[in-house]
Formats: C-alpha cells, structure tokens, sequence
C-alpha cells in the first residue's frame, strides 16, 4: 500500500474539501492507499515516517508552517504543492503589500469590531510570522503542484492516480483562452476600454477581454475547462501561470499592452490603460504575487 500524508499550512483548507468532493472516486483511490496522515479526516497529530506521497495544502506564513513543511519533506518520497497557496502564495500572499507590524495593527487593534482598550497583541504561544508569506518552494524542494483554488476534483484525481501508478503527472501547457468557448475576433483580440466585472451584462458568447472585462486567461494555465468565463464571469487567475511562464501578472499585462487600441497604435496614450484598472495587484497577482519576479511592495527609503 502507497503511504500518503496531507497537511495544511496557511490556506483555508479548500484543497482538501476539494480532495473530498471526488465523492466515489476518492474510494477508488483509498483502495490503493493507507492514509496516514490527514488533518480533515484523521485525529494524528505526529506526521509518521516512510511517507510515499505527501500533499501539502497552503503557503508560509509563520514559523510553525515552515517547521512543518521541512518535517513533511524529510519524511516523504514526493511532495506535491497542493493548490495554488502552496504552488504560488495563494490570496494570503497579498499580505505582502504591508509589513507584519501593520498587519497585526489592522487585526488586532483598528478594524471597527475590535474592542482592545489595551492595544494587546497576542505573543505568546503564537507562532512567529514570516517576514513575508512564501510559496512552498522557497523553503522546501517541491516534486509536482496541483494547482488551483482549490483544484478541481478531476485535476487531483489525475495527479495521483498517475503517481500511483508511477508515471509523472503531466498538467496543460496551454492558457486558458485556448480551452475557452467564447467566441474570439478573426482579426485578434482588439480592446479598446477597461471596465470593472459587475459592470453591465457581457454577450453571452463573445470573448470577455474583447467586451473591456479583464480576463486572465491569456496569463492562466488551462486546468479548468474555462468555467467561470463559461459562465460570464471573468477568469482571475487561480490556476497560476502556464509552464512557459515565470511572472503571471507581467504575462498578462504584455498581453494587454499588445492588444488595447491596437487599431489606434501609437496614437494611444498609454497612460490611459492604468489609469482605469483600480486594484492592479489584486487583478495582476490575487493567486502569485509571492512567487513573483518582486513578491513584496517596495519601500520608499
């Protein structure tokens, strides 16, 4: 039997209720396993040694992540970064736009529901943050990542039955316009305007990024059959990047570049394009931004 071990780390623990929504497929899959660590099904505090395959659902955050994580590596033949938080820092990683001290000042003391006369910030018993939240890989060697937020049942179901079988689970290398239904220009894609996604009502079958509604799919690997673009919605970004690509904000903003005013050329001031994007990172780098080519906002000296 093929020992398998998950654990979560600073993540919301999607990527194992995504485990669980295989619904009979995961029993399949148990006949061929002994699970024997798993914090969502199983009450085992100590991760056991001879781990065959271990699964690791979130990114770094503080030092009990980190310690965990290096535990989980020394005692298991594969690791997978299970999800994008663990693949890439995940929506925790925009903790990085401010430094820990404005952090915990926001959660313990300034929100409006608070009620701290004393300004107390817990310190004991606590484990230390990080000095920014981290993708798995920046501390640990990582063999394969199932990417996602959360994964598709399908993708995690494809993942390890190829490694049960002893083959390397092979993910799409395309993006996902390739994947996507909607209907794309003859001509290419031609944006003239930028609008936010609530925003009137997008034609059911034309592209999204042609109608002004900014859709990541140029930037995000194809994993998941298009299903919010499908479904009208714009993609943002949670598969990450395609293995062709290292940056999937930058990605995304050469792709926009390349195709807004496209039939103005160089007649269009370029200044307009940013001006009319309000959340930049959050649009850019919601899923990436610690596994970016600068994963931290810089500091004015």
């Amino acid at each position: 039997m093929v020992k398998i071990a998950t654990t979560w780390l600073c993540c919301c623990s999607g990527c194992h209720i995504s485990l669980l929504d295989l619904h009979e497929e995961l029993l399949n899959i148990l006949d061929k396993v002994e699970l024997v660590h798993c914090p969502v099904l199983m009450d085992v505090k100590e991760i056991p040694d001879n781990v065959d395959i271990a699964l690791i659902e979130g990114g770094i955050r503080n030092k009990e992540n980190e310690e965990i994580a290096k535990e989980m590596r020394e005692k298991a033949k594969i690791v997978v970064a299970f999800g994008s938080c663990a693949g890439f820092g995940g929506v925790p990683g925009l903790g990085n736009l401010y430094s820990n001290e404005e952090i915990l000042d926001k959660v313990y003391k300034t929100t409006l529901t608070t009620e701290n006369e004393k300004g107390i910030i817990p310190d004991e018993e606590v484990p230390e943050l990080t000095s920014r939240v981290k993708p798995l890989s920046d501390v640990i060697d990582v063999d394969y990542i199932i990417p996602g937020c959360p994964p598709e049942p399908e993708l995690i179901a494809k993942v390890l039955t190829a490694l049960l079988e002893g083959k390397t689970p092979e993910l799409p290398k395309n993006n996902l316009c390739e994947e996507c239904s909607r209907k794309k220009s003859e001509d290419g894609v031609s944006i003239t305007t930028l609008k936010r996604k609530f925003k009137g009502t997008p034609d059911p079958e034309k592209c999204l990024l042609e109608q002004g509604y900014l859709c990541m799919g140029p930037a995000t690997r194809a994993t998941c059959g298009a299903k919010c673009p499908s479904a009208g919605v714009p993609c943002a970004g949670c598969y990450g990047p395609t293995g062709a690509v290292i940056d999937q904000g930058a990605k995304m903003i050469s792709a926009l570049c390349s195709d807004y005013g496209i039939d103005k050329d160089k007649e269009v001031d370029p200044t307009i394009l940013p001006k009319s994007i309000d959340d930049k990172i959050g649009c850019f780098y919601k899923f990436t931004l610690p596994s970016a080519l600068i994963p931290v906002k810089l500091k004015d000296e």
